[in-house]
């Protein structure tokens, strides 16, 4: 099933964080564009937008800035 993406915010990486709607309730859920494992303070369900901001805000500030992969030169 198709969920639509209500907000997404870029992050000091490489994937975007995507905050939706979980199917069958009015909880906001946050996933990473692309798929992949949630870091345990942004796990968990919210019941409005503004306490997923905070929560995507704080977990943005606090991140180490990560450097995108390369590809390494050919000699």
């Amino acid at each position: 099933m198709d969920t639509k993406v209500i907000r997404s915010y870029a992050t000091k990486g490489i994937k975007k964080l995507e905050t939706y709607v979980e199917p069958g309730t009015s909880h906001y859920v946050l996933r990473w564009a692309g798929g992949g494992e949630l870091p345990e303070e942004l796990s968990g369900v919210y019941t409005n937008v503004s306490l997923v901001d905070q929560a995507v805000f704080k977990y943005i500030s606090n991140q180490k800035e990560e450097k995108k992969q390369s590809k390494p030169k050919e000699d």
